[in-house]
């Protein structure tokens, strides 16, 4: 597997978090004018298919560009867990960055709504977000250094 540049995947991840950040802080204005906090009420059944919509899409915008310039599954796995993970994260700090949620790590928010809504805590979301990013670098790792590591 060739080296791939992370500082790339990295600026796509971190300018995608802001995008959504701001996407999702419409959103809610939109869907919740009284405030973000659970418990949540149900987003309208348009607004829910459009939003399911709005998710597949950021998945698959994820993939296209981890699997841009045909790299080799591998390598292209690692690509899209380290560009979700650093997008999941730097999503949750332009929130913060940008309006007074999450207040903290305990604070519940809807992560996900493919297939339904999945609510945590924002610290749920953060581990996977880590986990995420360390599996992408011991994949992204060269042959000879993950035999060395096991």
């Amino acid at each position: 597997m060739t080296r791939f540049r992370w500082w790339a995947i990295s600026a796509f991840a971190l300018a995608f978090a802001f995008a959504e950040a701001a996407t999702v802080l419409f959103l809610k204005k939109l869907y919740f004018p009284e405030g973000w906090r659970a418990p949540f009420h149900p987003i309208p059944p348009d607004g829910l298919l459009l939003e399911q919509g709005r998710e597949a899409a950021t998945l698959v915008m994820i993939a296209a560009v981890a699997f841009a310039g045909r790299p080799g599954a591998r390598e292209g796995i690692a690509r899209g867990l380290w560009i979700f993970g650093v997008w999941d994260a730097f999503y949750y700090a332009c929130l913060r960055a940008l309006s007074p949620f999450p207040a903290g790590l305990f604070d519940r928010d809807i992560v996900f709504l493919i297939p339904h809504a999945w609510m945590f805590p924002v610290w749920v979301p953060l581990v996977g977000s880590l986990a995420s990013m360390i599996v992408a670098v011991f994949l992204g790792r060269p042959a000879s250094a993950r035999r060395v590591l096991g």
